[in-house]
């Protein structure tokens, strides 16, 4: 009789569980279900709008709001004749579209040849706000690629930009890849289409480290210096951490680009690939 009763609660038991289970499942893959229709509907607005209907070039338009101010450093910043020299570039028109639709949307990155190819949101003074958030605002798992609250689109001598590390693939999940240099050698270079025109960006540095210990290395918290010093020992040190050498390095004046998100082998891991920008032709 007892045994009768303890092979009914483990079989009522494993069907609750095996409910429970496959509610959660239906729930994350409705998420990347939703994920990915957002994702698609964000591309085919950047698309379409980037079509050149007209030959005119588009320019950035005058309602276009400014969701931050930079910091007061032109007077304290030392020359930096490469960054100042950047010719007139296009503006992307189908990031004006987006920039229209939500006034955080900044960028469009794009990595070619990956699925990294993805709107960044800009939320300054509002820590990880699209964290869990998609464009529009709405709750999401995968969030929605962001740069750092901190960071500075004018006069930053560092992007930081996160995403989640996500198991179907999406958001920053191949950053991972950057593990590997023969990835790295087939993958060099990361397009930033920015409202000032596009950049181009090649890899410089790709390496994990573990945060919040109390002593890790604080990419996190290096965007805006104006100080030469402080920049070329932080380009040192993500050289002396990356995984393979790359031949690229970067000299003060040169915008950097760093790229994070989570990595598994360790506690609190972080995969970041840092990159450096290289001046698009007119």
């Amino acid at each position: 009789m007892m045994r009768r009763f303890l092979a009914s609660v483990l079989f009522i038991t494993s069907v609750v569980l095996i409910a429970i289970s496959s509610y959660s499942l239906m729930g994350m893959f409705r998420e990347y279900k939703q994920a990915d229709e957002i994702k698609n509907k964000l591309q085919q607005i950047h698309e379409t709008a980037a079509q050149p209907a007209e030959q005119e070039e588009t320019q950035m338009p005058q309602a276009i709001s400014k969701p931050y101010e930079a910091p007061a450093l032109e007077e304290s910043r030392p020359e930096a004749p490469e960054e100042q020299a950047a010719p007139a570039r296009e503006v992307d028109a189908g990031l004006v579209a987006l920039h229209e639709e939500n006034p955080d949307c900044i960028y469009w990155i794009t990595i070619p040849e990956t699925d990294i190819d993805y709107p960044v949101m800009f939320r300054p003074r509002e820590k990880d706000y699209y964290l869990k958030r998609d464009f529009y605002g709405n709750y999401s798992g995968s969030g929605t690629l962001y740069m750092d609250e901190d960071c500075d689109p004018e006069w930053g001598d560092n992007l930081i930009i996160y995403g989640h590390h996500m198991n179907n693939g999406t958001m920053f999940a191949e950053l991972e890849n950057y593990k590997s240099k023969d990835f790295y050698e087939a993958h060099p270079q990361i397009t930033l289409q920015t409202l000032h025109g596009e950049e181009t960006y090649r890899v410089m540095a790709a390496f994990t480290t573990p945060v919040y210990t109390g002593n890790d290395f604080a990419y996190y918290s290096f965007s805006v210096t104006g100080d030469p010093t402080v920049y070329e020992a932080f380009v040192k040190e993500c050289l002396s951490r990356s995984l393979y050498e790359t031949g690229e390095t970067a000299v003060y004046g040169r915008r950097l680009l760093t790229l994070s998100t989570c990595e598994y082998s360790q506690k609190n891991g972080r995969m970041v690939v840092v990159a450096v920008r290289v001046h698009n032709k007119a």
